[in-house]
């Protein structure tokens, strides 16, 4: 059985901010089934991040129109797709407070994204570990895993002799890049992967989603997650 902690990084309340009430992110994190939120020092990806003109687009383009039709946007993070595989930071200050509203509000800092930790109990995090997290966006479950003679290893750690490396996405149309020592090597359009790891080397995955396809072009991709290396010595 493989457990699992998703928390946020870096979410701004009064104890390390001027504005934000913990009891107001307490209900948000409950609401978007994310178990902790860890203040840490930590290489990540943040929304500083973004160039103006993205977040300008994204909110002209994205958040505003489907908000004013009822419709939930995608999230900020999914307009990017790191070169590391680092956890994504939900580090926006709340900038105004009056009475019960926020602005901007926990739901939006949080958005649809969230880390995962795999094989580690919310209660049993150690921040050296969350190089290792896998960010995601939205509430999908994914399940990574490589399975070999000397017993089971997930992204971020080595193993000897090689070994099937298992990836599972509760979700249809998805696009998973499989690479190996930084170049690409296997394209795969399904949900569920079950790969023979035999060579040495550092495999990474990354993984986006699309709105639909015509032959081998995709539309409409998006970032949803990425995997830290998995490396076969």
């Amino acid at each position: 059985m493989s457990r699992g902690c998703t928390f946020a990084i870096n979410v701004k309340t009064v104890f390390n901010a001027p504005l934000g009430n913990p009891k107001k992110l307490a209900q948000a994190m409950k609401e978007k089934g994310i178990e902790a939120s860890l203040d840490l020092k930590t290489k990540g990806v943040g929304y500083e991040d973004f160039p103006m003109l993205v977040k300008l687009s994204y909110l002209v383009f994205e958040f505003l129109p489907k908000s004013l039709v009822l419709k939930e946007p995608a999230d900020l993070y999914s307009l990017y797709s790191p070169n590391e595989c680092l956890p994504f930071f939900s580090d926006m200050p709340i900038i105004a407070s009056f009475m019960s509203y926020d602005f901007p509000s926990y739901s939006f800092i949080l958005g649809r994204r969230r880390n995962l930790l795999q094989d580690t109990p919310c209660s049993d995090i150690n921040p050296l570990n969350v190089y290792r997290a896998v960010p995601l966006s939205d509430k999908v479950k994914l399940s990574a895993y490589v399975y070999s003679e000397s017993g089971y290893f997930f992204p971020g750690e080595r193993l000897k002799g090689g070994g099937r490396y298992v990836i599972r996405i509760n979700r249809d149309k998805v696009l998973v890049l499989l690479s190996k020592n930084k170049s690409l090597m296997a394209v795969y359009d399904q949900n569920h992967i079950n790969e023979r790891l035999i060579e040495k080397g550092s495999y990474t995955v990354r993984i986006y989603t699309y709105k639909f396809r015509i032959w081998n072009f995709y539309f409409g991709l998006r970032f949803l997650a990425c995997l830290p290396p998995v490396v076969v010595e």
